[in-house]
């Protein structure tokens, strides 16, 4: 299974973006970060805070998963550490297969042309946080060589070294 990496346009973008704000106010809630009931705006502003006003200027990338048909699959955000900015590293803040194309590989297909991209452009180190209720997501993240750099009791950071 083998998946390639576009940019997404502006309105997909905004269109991942209104769906990511949902899940991850929905996630903070279900962790207790967060009370439900503000949780999504909450999640909006972290992002756009995030962002700010030039995303790729700022090394956020947004592209999508698409098949050998031209048919999306699904999409990955990366960019650099929350709060920090180290050089060359970077951070995996979304990866997300499509409702109804899961179970079929393309997570681990999307992971992997992922690495490879962050590979081609020097990146030595990519991280991410999972939540630990998202089992599927952690077997996947362990299967491909991530490590884990820290737990919480929600979750944890993970890594995987990209170069030698």
């Amino acid at each position: 299974m083998r998946v390639d990496l576009v940019p997404m346009s502006a309105a997909e973008r905004a269109a991942a973006l209104a769906k990511e704000a949902k899940d991850y106010g929905e996630a903070k809630a279900r962790a207790g970060f967060w009370k439900r009931d503000v949780a999504e705006e909450r999640a909006r502003a972290e992002i756009a805070e995030l962002l700010g006003p030039t995303p790729e200027e700022a090394g956020h990338r947004f592209l999508k998963a698409v098949d050998a048909s031209g048919r999306r699959v699904g999409w990955v955000w990366t960019g650099p550490p929350p709060g920090a900015s180290v050089e060359r590293r970077v951070w995996i803040y979304n990866i997300e297969i499509d409702e109804g194309l899961r179970g079929q590989g393309l997570g681990r297909a999307l992971l992997a042309a992922t690495e490879d991209a962050l590979r081609v452009q020097g990146c030595p180190e990519v991280r991410l946080n999972v939540f630990l209720w998202n089992t599927v997501a952690v077997s996947l993240y362990e299967s491909a060589g991530y490590e884990v750099v820290s737990r919480y009791e929600t979750g944890m950071e993970m890594r995987k070294r990209l170069v030698a």
